[in-house]
């Protein structure tokens, strides 16, 4: 039986303790190139859409979810800001700095579902990151859009289904078990990060792998819900293809990204429209796609029968947490340019690679107990000489 509290636990537990919250607590990232580790450089794109200049930010009312960074960066521009955070130490944190530096920030700890944020109250919501880790998405967006002002503005970053690296992300999530979480932590920080586990490579892959919801959602669906809860699009770029897996660019598909406003100040009741929302779940990027390509649907088989083999413990949990942390090379290596996986991509196409890949892994384990017999036989025939 799963306890009632798994999902608020787990995201704490993610996002506080083992990925962002201890890189983020008190200050901004640096800037490394292909991420968002500098959060003011993706807050002043967000901006410039919106056409809001950094001057008039002074006593706005911003509304934000998150580590903080993001809050900080508002009410460091003079904006009163309500802070969210389902982490009771990174609200602490916060309180703290904004008590040290006179910033007006009001932040509490709780998970969306239960928290009561206002209505009509902001000028800015800026969710970057966020929707797509709510535990049921579309119930959340309707306090947030009841909680925008008329005319006010908002950003949400979403999880975009149809994107090459999501299917990663799908594929290994599917792949791994929960109890692998310290050993994948730890063999990824010495592979990757020299051995260091609070930095910005090992929280991507803590988040990405084990943090307990990860929606993907079409455009349409998010328009949907926007629009039945009498808000409209701001700013979209209008990309609505299903998927598309192909290239080589860290982000393979547009329509990730949406601008909100609402021209009213009606207020909508969730148990009026509930039935019709379409973003509640979202779209898992194995099972919920019908593909076209003939190699991806091979490379969704093989993934099935590695699941198998791993189900039967003909394949051990070590093995699979190095295939995991593999498949993560294909997508969301640290630097692309050093990452052998990911420019072998670019030369053979990425679902041939991981062909390839996921082919040489199955083969290896159809040997492995005869090659590992015979190699310690021919070991100890050498000693023995």
């Amino acid at each position: 039986m799963v306890n009632k509290n798994y999902y608020n636990e787990m995201t704490k537990l993610i996002y506080q303790d083992l990925a962002w919250g201890p890189i983020y607590k008190k200050n901004d990232g640096a800037y490394i190139k292909d991420t968002d580790n500098k959060s003011e450089i993706y807050i002043k794109q967000s901006l410039k859409i919106m056409k809001i200049p950094l001057s008039s930010l002074k006593n706005k009312k911003v509304f934000n979810i998150g580590t903080g960074r993001e809050s900080r960066f508002f009410a460091k521009h003079g904006s009163e800001v309500t802070h969210l955070d389902i982490g009771k130490e990174t609200v602490k944190e916060l309180k703290a700095w904004a008590k040290k530096n006179n910033k007006k920030v009001h932040s509490f700890s709780s998970d969306i579902k239960n928290a009561e944020i206002g209505l009509n109250k902001y000028d800015i919501i800026f969710l970057s990151g966020i929707y797509q880790h709510i535990e049921k998405p579309a119930f959340a967006l309707v306090k947030f859009i009841n909680a925008l002002k008329k005319n006010g503005k908002m950003y949400m970053g979403f999880y975009r289904s149809g994107e090459f690296k999501y299917f990663i992300v799908d594929a290994i999530r599917y792949l791994m078990s929960l109890k692998q979480i310290s050993e994948i932590r730890n063999m990824n920080a010495i592979l990757f990060t020299l051995g260091e586990v609070n930095h910005y490579q090992s929280s991507r892959v803590m988040d990405d792998f084990f943090v307990p919801r990860k929606h993907n959602f079409h455009p349409n669906d998010i328009i949907n819900d926007i629009k039945l809860l009498g808000a409209k699009v701001f700013y979209f770029d209008n990309d609505f293809r299903q998927y598309n897996h192909s290239g080589s660019d860290y982000f393979s598909i547009g329509g990730d990204r949406i601008y909100i406003t609402k021209k009213n100040d009606k207020i909508i009741k969730l148990a009026k429209i509930k039935k019709k929302l379409r973003t509640i779940k979202g779209k898992n990027q194995i099972f919920d796609i019908s593909y076209k390509e003939k190699i991806i649907n091979e490379n969704i088989r093989l993934l099935k029968k590695i699941k198998k083999k791993f189900l039967k413990k003909q394949i051990n949990t070590a093995d699979i947490s190095a295939l995991c942390i593999g498949l993560y090379q294909f997508t969301r290596p640290m630097i692309f340019e050093q990452s052998e996986y990911f420019q072998q991509t670019k030369k053979l196409g990425r679902h041939k690679t991981i062909n390839k890949f996921l082919i040489n892994f199955l083969n290896h384990f159809d040997q492995k107990k005869f090659n590992v017999v015979k190699i310690n036989k021919k070991i100890l025939s050498l000693r023995l000489k």
